[in-house]
């Protein structure tokens, strides 16, 4: 019966924030409540324990995620570019932004992040590069910001961008991956880059993950190179 009543209510949340503006949505992002009755239920019965997926906030991300009107293009732009916003309102909107490249495969939309993740610090950058991850990139789309930061920035922010690279149609892309294996040692960099390699590399990346592999340690490590291997030997022999 519990569960029945969570599920009524979190359909009903569903509902109502897929029918909201997106001004109303990037404001739920910031709300960490559980919702009702699912925060009644935790104040009394179960105080100790954190868990994830039932807040606000995790609701209207997904939702946000699904944005697919380029008509609020320019109402997010304008966020980002009026000096009064605050910083949390920024990253929110360039997330957003970055889903809605996603969803509509604005070539324009796209461009405008290239030209913001230049500028940005470093927490609206790692955003930006979360937010495309999952776009598709075709040759002509702008990708020197993305390896500038493979080249240049801290480990963290590289690895970000290194995953962000996946779906590149470029083939500047696997070459600026390869530089960056052969380069840096730490090892999530190099299991992350070769994840993104199993999805666009070619049978130049071999020689590299192989060696990476003859000398690789650890179970994960090893996976990660060997799958991507894999993928591209049976993109190769498939062709």
């Amino acid at each position: 019966m519990l569960n029945f009543i969570f599920n009524f209510y979190e359909k009903k949340l569903i509902e109502n924030l897929s029918s909201s503006s997106v001004e109303n949505i990037l404001e739920k992002m910031n709300d960490n409540n559980y919702y009702f009755p699912y925060n009644i239920w935790k104040k009394y019965f179960d105080t100790n324990s954190i868990e994830g997926g039932k807040e606000i906030s995790w609701f209207a991300y997904r939702e946000i995620e699904r944005i697919n009107d380029i008509n609020k293009f320019e109402f997010l732009r304008k966020i980002c570019e009026n000096p009064e916003s605050n910083k949390d309102l920024i990253n929110k909107s360039l997330f957003a932004l970055g889903h809605l490249a996603k969803n509509t495969k604005n070539k324009l939309v796209f461009e405008y992040l290239m030209e913001k993740i230049k500028t940005e610090d470093e927490a609206n950058k790692e955003t930006i590069l979360i937010a495309i991850t999952n776009c598709e990139k075709p040759k002509d789309y702008n990708l020197e910001p993305i390896y500038d930061i493979l080249k240049n920035a801290r480990i963290g922010l590289k690895t970000s961008a290194t995953i962000s690279l996946k779906k590149s149609e470029n083939p500047e892309t696997e070459k600026n991956l390869i530089q960056a294996l052969a380069i840096e040692k730490n090892q999530h960099f190099q299991e992350m880059t070769a994840s993104t390699l199993s999805d666009i590399g070619t049978e130049i990346s071999l020689p590299i993950l192989k060696e990476k592999l003859k000398t690789g340690k650890g179970r994960d490590y090893k996976y990660f190179l060997n799958n991507a291997i894999e993928e591209i030997e049976a993109r190769k022999n498939n062709r």
